[in-house]
């Protein structure tokens, strides 16, 4: 291995992914193996850096992304518009959230370890993402795309001036839960339409969760049943639901998983469908803001290597 390129959002998880490259660059100086660094300064250079470096075609070098999973989905897009598209990727979580390692089962914590495990690797591991399509939209995601209830919870996780606080303190699932009960009292229910083998109509949607794997929200397990590895992908829909019954069911999704038993939520795993909603929600990706609007996407299965320590 002649070089590692490092893809670095320094802004993640509120210095997490500095101090974690920190700690990866002084151990590969150590070993006397070269790097540079790419720092991601604006919204978008991790798709551009990452285009930029698989265009290159290294044969003998690696790349390795430390940041969180917004940073990870910005360079699978990257590498997925290069010139060599199935180039594979290293990755080192730094951010609050971390639901792509999650759902991936993988254990190694520490950053050195990890990029030890990441050096040592032949073969890259192929992973499933998502590939999602609309009118004047193409994209590849890691984790899940949102409609409404948790999106809106990101909107304003995001904006929230508590974030960055808890996410020093290392609590940045929290400032998620504190938002989550703000968006109980504002979100409203929405019309929505599935279309896979069948067609599915839903007048009170509040919850819908297209999935990779089963988390979001920095560790909720939306669907137990989710992999990244089976060339699937899960939906979730949670109509609206007030009071008691609202506990209750968030109870079960925080707790074991039976909230996909109750009456009033749906599921389905497939290699793709569609979602059609027609009211404006907010939209979220990979932990991202899609903006507050009408959405019409298409879902289908993708896969990706990755230089990743996983069974």
């Amino acid at each position: 291995m002649e070089k590692i390129e490092i893809i670095l959002n320094h802004h993640a998880g509120n210095g997490r992914a500095k101090r974690a490259c920190k700690k990866v660059t002084n151990f590969l100086q150590t070993e006397n193996i070269y790097y540079e660094v790419h720092l991601t300064k604006c919204d978008g250079d991790g798709f551009r850096i990452a285009k930029q470096i698989a265009d290159l075609n290294q044969t003998n070098a690696k790349i390795v992304v430390i940041g969180g999973d917004g940073t990870l989905n910005q360079a699978v897009n990257g590498v997925k518009n290069s010139n060599y598209p199935n180039t594979a990727l290293g990755y080192i979580p730094g951010g609050s959230g971390n639901d792509f390692c999650r759902g991936i089962k993988m254990k190694i914590k520490d950053p050195v370890i990890l990029m030890q495990a990441i050096l040592s690797l032949q073969q890259p591991r192929v992973i499933d993402v998502g590939q999602v399509s609309g009118a004047k939209f193409s994209h590849y995601f890691i984790n899940n795309i949102g409609i409404g209830f948790d999106a809106s919870t990101v909107y304003y996780t995001n904006h929230s001036e508590r974030k960055e606080l808890l996410n020093n303190l290392g609590m940045g699932t929290l400032s998620y839960f504190t938002n989550l009960l703000k968006v109980i009292k504002k979100q409203k229910s929405f019309g929505l339409d599935v279309d896979d083998s069948q067609h599915k109509h839903f007048d009170n949607a509040y919850i819908v969760v297209a999935t990779n794997h089963p988390y979001f929200g920095g560790g909720f397990a939306i669907d137990p049943t989710a992999t990244p590895f089976n060339h699937h992908l899960n939906l979730v829909v949670v109509k609206k639901i007030t009071g008691l019954t609202f506990v209750k069911l968030m109870i079960k999704l925080l707790t074991d998983g039976s909230h996909l038993n109750d009456k009033n939520v749906w599921h389905i795993e497939e290699d793709q469908f569609t979602l059609k909603n027609y009211t404006a929600q907010h939209g979220q990706m990979d932990g991202e803001e899609l903006g507050q609007h009408e959405f019409d996407f298409h879902f289908q299965t993708s896969q990706h290597p990755f230089w990743l320590p996983i069974d």
